[in-house]
């Protein structure tokens, strides 16, 4: 699995360079290592490249993506929902068309042409099948709700149950009546001004029968 996921992050990598990839073919500065295409950090690299480099890392970065979206169990790939790779996908495909635009006279160009059209159409049927698949959508909308439902969930938990002013209940047992109720606490205040309150009754229960 660490390895699919690696591979998805390569393939991620070299679709999001390629669309970054300015007009001027000749300040592109692409550097390519078997499947991963990179820029080149030395500011005296000539920025020259073939089509023949590029066939294999466009050829895997494509597929992987798609195979992933076709086959993977995972909502989300690499921080990408399914709808986000299409369009992903859509504007990589734009620009290798561009870059074949510009390398005409290269003899490899017939040969990437070829690949990029049959990448194209099978994007377009995965792009149909995101479209009209009720399933998918249905999938996607429900992960999307759950996502920030649980959000919402992390965020709510610093605010419930938690209050400086809270205090737990603590049984408290009546001195007069030897009775234990949970929501019965006296302060010493509070039973001083009961006792003072029997006090004056007995007081005046006195004075009426004096009087």
């Amino acid at each position: 699995m660490r390895q699919s996921i690696n591979l998805d992050r390569d393939a991620i990598n070299n679709i999001k360079l390629l669309n970054e990839l300015c007009d001027n073919i000749d300040e592109y500065q692409l550097v390519v290592n078997g499947n991963i295409i990179s820029r080149s950090e030395d500011d005296n690299y000539d920025g020259l490249f073939s089509l023949r480099e590029l066939e294999y890392p466009i050829y895997f970065s494509f597929h992987q993506i798609m195979n992933s979206i076709r086959y993977s169990n995972l909502y989300k790939i690499e921080g990408y929902n399914t709808n986000n790779l299409i369009h992903l996908l859509d504007d990589s495909i734009d620009k290798v068309v561009e870059i074949l635009e510009k390398t005409e006279d290269d003899p490899r160009n017939n040969v990437l042409c070829k690949i990029i059209e049959d990448i194209d159409d099978k994007y377009l049927i995965l792009s149909e099948r995101n479209n009209t698949c009720s399933f998918w959508k249905v999938y996607e909308t429900f992960n999307d709700y759950l996502d920030t439902f649980s959000e919402t969930l992390l965020e709510c938990k610093r605010y419930l149950y938690i209050s400086s002013h809270y205090s737990p209940a603590v049984d408290a047992v009546n001195n007069e009546t030897g009775e234990t109720n949970p929501n019965l606490v006296y302060s010493d205040d509070e039973l001083e001004d009961e006792e003072d309150e029997e006090d004056e009754e007995v007081d005046e229960e006195f004075f009426k029968k004096v009087n």
